[in-house]
């Protein structure tokens, strides 16, 4: 986790910024809650954390989290995003243990639950490298817009999004080519 925060300001919680093409969306982030979820993340949109390009095969330290589709949008209910392949279907050459805790119910029963995502093929396609069980995709994370409760223990909760007007909007975007992308994620400490 060190690595990942170094440069940033000390005190404060984290916050993840999400610069989209339909607005911003404030994310706090937990680290008690999920420090292995929340190291990654911060690494990975901070260029901190090594991962592996699927389209050229190589190892890189980019920030991973700009430019992306969001790639999986159910109206009113969830947005997804972080695949460096844009499809869905890519990750970054790993895959992390699921980071459950008691009260990840509660937090998935109303929106706004910032979570890893886990990888459901589409129908007709096979994941080609199935993540093992109680596995999430190491950079995919999506944001719930309702309430998800039935996710409990397949997806790891790192933090709470508010601005969910935004992700609404982008949600209701059925042509993919047209929505709104994910521009980057900035991450900050809350002086609070």
């Amino acid at each position: 986790m060190m690595e990942a925060l170094a440069g940033l300001d000390q005190g404060g919680g984290l916050v993840a910024l999400l610069d989209t093409g339909a607005g911003g969306v404030r994310c706090e982030l937990d680290e008690r809650r999920a420090p292995g979820a929340v190291a990654l993340f911060v690494g990975l949109a901070r260029g901190r954390a090594r991962w592996r390009d699927p389209v050229d095969g190589r190892a890189t330290r980019r920030p991973l989290y700009r430019d992306l589709a969001f790639h999986r949008v159910i109206d009113g209910v969830l947005v997804q995003t972080g695949c460096p392949v844009g499809d869905g279907t890519g990750h970054p050459g790993y895959r992390i243990p699921v980071e459950t805790r008691a009260d990840d119910r509660e937090m998935l029963s109303r929106g706004g639950a910032l979570v890893l995502a886990r990888y459901t093929p589409p129908p007709g396609r096979a994941d080609p490298s199935p993540p093992p069980a109680g596995h999430v995709l190491g950079s995919q994370f999506g944001v719930t817009l309702t309430d998800m409760g039935h996710l409990t223990g397949e997806v790891t909760v790192f933090g709470r999004c508010g601005d969910l007007d935004v992700l609404r909007r982008i949600a209701a975007v059925r042509d993919a080519s047209t929505r709104p992308r994910l521009l980057r994620v900035r991450i900050v400490r809350d002086p609070r």
